[in-house]
């Protein structure tokens, strides 16, 4: 294996292009098949105006059976499934933390899995009646989901065991509409598969949150804004109701690879926050940054400082 060799054109050779490129990269240690792997309060604007509470938990399960170039979760994942009961004992096991730090509970909860939420492989079915029992308490569940597990036999029995009272939505890596790179991204997705997917969702009266990628691999500086852009469109026209913008970072060994073929490089701090800027003066729903890893943008401290608080404002007001 080389950094030099070039990124294959066939699925099958590009997951093991990716899978050779993690050789020296460690998964997460101390993970737990029963203990969630992270979990913290967070706010963000809700669609009336007001400002939502919201308990994040990052759940500890099984890697995600896709390869994404960009994707480095695996790292905080398990090599199998977990038993049936361990991910309600996650959840009840952040439930309590939070309780103890937070006397208020929080408006929402977010279930985070580094992976697809309806992957029965990650998250075993008959799970679900405890998780939707324990999510009754909450306005909203957010869940993450790969666009091709959004399924009838998938979705639909859990929408139901949730019950009327709480809003489910699903969060959807959409990552960018520029065909010829979403298709080497080895998501599997094209922008048809999406758009069929966010169309079941909304059909089914849920809501969409979409990721974005900003930056990904192949693009230039001058059009990593304008696909962000254009995917910030493109992802509100297929009904979204919240976008969040991730600044593609490396740390998985497939982008070091490209970075050496000159192929991949992080974007700019001003590219983020021009792409954020866009999005949140159209006014067709919210748009946030992430703010993870920042550092990988903004080395110098207090410059990454400053970006960060204007981020965290923006994110916050919806407005620049």
């Amino acid at each position: 294996m080389s950094d030099l060799d070039p990124y294959p054109d066939s699925r099958a050779a590009r997951d093991a292009w990716i899978l050779a490129r993690r050789v020296g990269i460690a998964r997460t240690e101390k993970l737990h098949p029963r203990h969630p792997s992270h979990w913290l309060r967070e706010s963000e604007p809700d669609p009336a105006g007001g400002q939502a509470s919201i308990l994040t938990v990052f759940l500890t399960n099984k890697e995600c059976p896709w390869r994404c170039l960009m994707c480095d979760l695996w790292r905080h994942t398990l090599e199998e499934t977990v038993p049936v009961g361990a991910i309600p004992e996650q959840l009840d096991r952040a439930l309590a933390a939070d309780q103890v730090e937070h006397p208020r509970r929080a408006q929402w909860l977010k279930l985070y899995n580094a992976g697809s939420f309806f992957d029965s492989q990650a998250i075993p079915a008959a799970d679900w009646p405890k998780l939707a029992l324990k999510a009754q308490s909450f306005e909203r569940l957010v869940v993450e989901c790969h666009p091709k597990l959004i399924r009838d036999d998938r979705i639909l029995p859990f929408h139901r065991l949730l019950g009327s009272g709480t809003r489910l939505e699903l969060a959807l890596g959409l990552e960018t509409a520029h065909p010829e790179v979403l298709e080497r991204l080895n998501k599997g997705i094209d922008r048809e598969t999406f758009q069929r997917s966010a169309h079941w969702i909304r059909h089914h009266d849920m809501d969409l949150r979409v990721f974005v990628l900003v930056k990904p691999p192949f693009l230039n500086e001058s059009e990593a804004l304008e696909w962000a852009c254009r995917s910030i469109d493109f992802a509100f026209d297929c009904g979204a109701n919240t976008i969040s913008l991730i600044p593609t970072r490396s740390g998985n060994g497939a982008l070091e690879s490209l970075a050496t073929r000159g192929e991949f490089a992080p974007p700019r701090p001003e590219t983020l926050e021009s792409a954020l800027a866009y999005g949140i003066q159209l006014g067709r729903g919210r748009v946030f940054a992430d703010t993870w890893d920042l550092e990988k943008l903004e080395p110098d401290a207090i410059r990454c400082s400053s970006l960060r608080a204007r981020l965290e404002e923006a994110n916050q007001m919806q407005r620049i």
